[in-house]
């Protein structure tokens, strides 16, 4: 392998650190929670930009607006962030949500989401999440 190969490959490497993608969000964990695939991954993050809205108010990559909480890192607030309760938090639109001015988060009604786009956004979020602190117990 000559040394400008090399060269190209470190760069290429270098930049490509630079900005996670959804992939890379993956590739950082060693198991997905059971039941969720790199695609549903990719699939959520594709609809966490697009259709469900969430990057308007939690940011490109979860991380926060003023309009609404990071996601990719602090502690979760309203339940412990595992996936299952991602997916309930996802269906639900952030309601019963407090905003970063300690106002409740607007409801937006029933999600536009169906069951498969709300596990895959849960799924992302997931990903995106796995450096955030455990908040409190789901009340029984």
């Amino acid at each position: 392998m000559s040394a400008k190969y090399r060269s190209l490959c470190a760069v290429s490497l270098a930049l490509s650190s630079l900005a996670p993608t959804p992939r890379a969000a993956e590739a950082q964990h060693d198991s997905l929670p059971p039941g969720v695939t790199g695609a549903m991954v990719r699939a959520g993050a594709e609809i966490y930009a697009g259709k469900g809205t969430c990057q308007r108010c939690h940011g490109e990559e979860g991380r926060g607006t003023e309009e609404g909480p990071p996601l990719a890192a602090g502690r979760w607030k309203l339940g412990s962030g595992d996936y299952e309760w991602l997916v309930h938090i996802t269906r639900h639109s952030g309601i019963a949500a407090w905003g970063q001015d300690g106002d409740p988060v607007p409801m937006r009604g029933p999600t536009l989401l169906d069951d498969a786009e709300v596990r895959a956004v849960a799924a992302y979020v997931w990903t995106i999440s796995r450096h955030r602190a455990p908040g409190p117990a789901d009340p029984e």
